[in-house]
């Protein structure tokens, strides 16, 4: 906390965003969210629900009322469409749609076949929430082949064994009508992804054809960003798929007062991204509206180096899998949208915090690195050495030979602090 007290404005009914009404309960509950928010108002944080900014205030009006600075964090609201014959029909929305509606109201009603088109995580959360909501069949049709799939193997895992049936290498052609209601999908053969740019540009045979007869679709098959009014008026500049142009380190817009984070930034991501983008820009807002501070001066750069983690020789190195928790057997965990997953056991707790999770470096920024070499003498595994490009352009004692400047001086101090004349 810097001692600023600052506003959130929500246009919907609760607070938390895509983390309440993006992620169905069984995986994040809604009281975990509500707990978190709490400690936020106990903080200082006023949270404004109900209001949407762009169409009950504006910017504007929020400048007058003495706002210095903005963080933009909406997030990617809306979901992508297939363009293809038939898609208007009744009985198809999209992922980000359905897990909004049933996010907000668990009883919601699902029946018949259904068929999500997509093979992403979010497709994953739709398969599951259907099943929970009464479909009888869910059938995940994707682009990719099994391997490709961009979908963790955990959560794959987990929507076969709750029933959800997946087939790869399609995609929709026509979705198939009957009184204005969907009653089945056509899709076409993949062939590839990617043209020779490396740009994703599906191909597909179309003379390979399959047909699944269903009564819902979900279209999972990207996200976008919905500005509404938001930005009228407004120096900021947008680029692709919408999303706003901003400063990599900074998250500043080409409008000064304005910061911009997550998805709404960088297109679709894990939460845990949008969570350190608000870090980030926290700092820059709380350095913009102090006067004389500069944005980017001994910024952490998130420079981050990965190591190849396909060679390394590892050895006899302690290489312990990601620890999974129990499930409460009390709890439906394929039909129930409680969440019933257990917490660690005291064992799994302790091999979970053993485990190495530096898969990487990160870059040294020079503003905050003085070369006094403390690091050398504290790191346990005598991983950290310093090293100087030009040594003749400095005098600084070698890390190795440290001891030898120090021990001389130390012994002075001594000799000064025990026998030296004292101030009266």
């Amino acid at each position: 906390m810097q001692g600023y007290r600052p506003t959130v404005f929500e246009k919907n009914e609760h607070p938390g965003g895509m983390l309440r009404y993006g992620i169905p309960s069984f995986k994040l509950e809604k009281d975990v969210i509500d707990a978190e928010i709490d400690i936020l108002r106990e903080l200082g944080v006023t949270i404004r629900c109900g209001v949407e900014v762009g169409k009950d205030v504006t910017l504007t009006q929020l400048r007058a009322q003495g706002y210095k600075a903005f963080y933009l964090a909406i997030g990617c609201q809306g979901g992508r469409t297939a363009g293809v014959p038939g898609e208007d029909a009744a009985g198809i929305q999209t992922a980000v749609a359905l897990l909004r509606t049933v996010g907000g109201d668990e009883s919601h009603k699902m029946t018949g076949k259904t068929v999500v088109i997509g093979g992403g995580n979010v497709a994953i959360d739709a398969a599951r929430v259907a099943l929970r909501c009464g479909s009888s069949d869910v059938t995940m049709v994707c682009l990719e082949l099994r391997e490709k799939m961009p979908a963790s193997a955990e959560e794959i895992a987990e929507a076969e064994e709750e029933g959800t049936a997946i087939r790869c290498g399609y995609g929709p052609k026509e979705f198939l009508t009957k009184d204005g209601h969907v009653c089945g999908v056509v899709l076409k053969r993949c062939t590839g992804l990617y043209d020779a740019e490396g740009r994703f540009a599906p191909t597909y045979d179309e003379s390979v054809t399959i047909t699944l007869p269903c009564d819902n679709v979900v279209l999972s098959i990207g996200q976008c960003v919905q500005w509404g009014n938001l930005l009228d008026g407004e120096a900021v500049q947008l680029g692709r798929g919408q999303g706003a142009v901003a400063d990599a380190m900074t998250y500043q817009t080409a409008q000064s007062d304005i910061f911009v984070g997550g998805d709404v930034y960088t297109g679709p991501r894990f939460a845990i991204d949008a969570i350190a983008a608000g870090k980030q820009g926290a700092i820059s807002i709380h350095r913009f509206v102090q006067p004389n501070t500069s944005l980017t001066i001994g910024r952490n750069r998130r420079d981050f180096y990965e190591l190849d983690k396909t060679n390394l020789a590892l050895g006899d190195y302690d290489r312990a899998p990601r620890q999974a928790a129990g499930m409460d057997d009390a709890i439906d965990a394929h039909r129930s949208f409680r969440d019933a997953h257990l917490t660690l056991t005291e064992a799994q707790v302790k091999t979970e915090t053993a485990r190495c999770l530096g898969c990487g470096a990160s870059v040294v920024d020079p503003n905050k690195c003085i070369g006094c070499g403390v690091c050398t003498t504290k790191c346990e595994f005598d991983a950290i050495h310093l090293h100087r490009d030009l040594p003749e352009c400095s005098t600084m004692v070698r890390s190795e030979d440290k001891f030898k400047a120090i021990l001389p001086y130390m012994a002075k101090r001594e000799v000064k602090i025990r026998f030296g004349k004292k101030d009266k």
